[in-house]
């Protein structure tokens, strides 16, 4: 029969491997993402901080809670193992099928976008067509009736003689 300290520390070990693997799937998430739809490097530098920012508390919360906040070899060990098995395991199917998945989520937003800005294209081509028609006709004879009036028609008249 096992003592309870060797239980506990075997269940602590066995968490340690699913934080591991835990950590590692939601990186792989955010690299579907990456794949999916471009970032620059200032992105790509501000997601990995906050990941590895909320990993280290996630990291420091299983210790505390757990281990008391005493750093075990066997947690730091667990979480390693837990890393290289997802990654060798199921990392590349996840990736796969999440930036397949958030492409077909970006082609639907794009289409309803699209879908729904219409009315608005459709609106400006059509405003743009009614000043293109007031530029070319009406424009030119707005100008010159104002400029007779503003001159008191002394321009045609100089014109005239």
């Amino acid at each position: 029969m096992m003592s309870e300290v060797i239980r506990h520390e075997t269940a602590v070990f066995l968490l340690s491997v699913l934080h591991g693997a835990g950590l590692t799937f939601v990186y792989d998430l955010l690299r579907a993402l990456r794949r999916a739809v471009s970032h620059g490097l200032a992105a790509v530098s501000i997601e990995d901080f906050l990941f590895w920012i909320a990993a280290g508390f996630l990291t420091f919360c299983l210790a505390f809670y757990h281990t008391d906040g005493v750093i075990r070899g066997y947690v730091a060990a667990g979480i390693a193992i837990g890393v290289i098995l997802y990654h060798f395991s199921a990392s590349e199917a996840v990736l796969r099928f999440f930036a397949w998945l958030f492409v077909s989520i970006k082609g639907v937003f794009c289409l309803i976008f699209r879908f729904l800005s219409l009315p608005i294209k459709k609106c400006c081509q059509f405003w743009q067509k009614i000043i293109e028609i007031a530029g070319k006709n009406g424009y030119n004879v707005f100008i010159k009736k104002m400029r007779g009036n503003c001159y008191g028609g002394q321009e045609e008249k100089t014109k005239q003689q």
